[in-house]
């Protein structure tokens, strides 16, 4: 075989590789929905569950915060209080390459990797 289908070939084989990569790093959380709540000093939004997740850090309704503006945050609000109330679950997509664990997602502490979500579960 000639050099150039060698590359070729470890080229393919590097793309097939890496795309599992990619793919192997995100996840999804989901669960019932608990304890939703805005901090009266900063306006963050916090929830002290969300399946696994232990008060997770999401947002503020005040300021751009994690990339989020204030009207999204609010957005968000709505929705798991909405979950909350209804017994609907809710499920966040991330990815960061982690896991739903306490480990991953320290509790009072901003999420990271979380790009899509909160998705209300019929």
């Amino acid at each position: 075989m000639n050099s150039l289908a060698t590359q070729f070939i470890a080229l393919i084989i590097t793309l097939v590789f890496s795309h599992q990569l990619l793919a192997g790093s995100r996840y999804t959380c989901e669960g019932k929905v608990s304890g939703v709540s805005i901090n009266p000093r900063n306006g963050g939004l916090l929830v002290e569950k969300i399946g696994p997740l232990i008060w997770a850090d999401l947002c503020s309704v005040e300021k751009k915060s994690n990339g989020i503006t204030p009207e999204t945050c609010k957005h968000i609000y709505s929705l798991l209080v909405t979950a909350q109330v209804s017994g609907k679950q809710a499920t966040l997509w991330f990815n960061d390459g982690l896991d739903c664990s306490k480990a991953s997602h320290k509790p009072w502490r901003r999420l990271t990797g979380w790009y899509f979500g909160p998705k209300l579960k019929d």
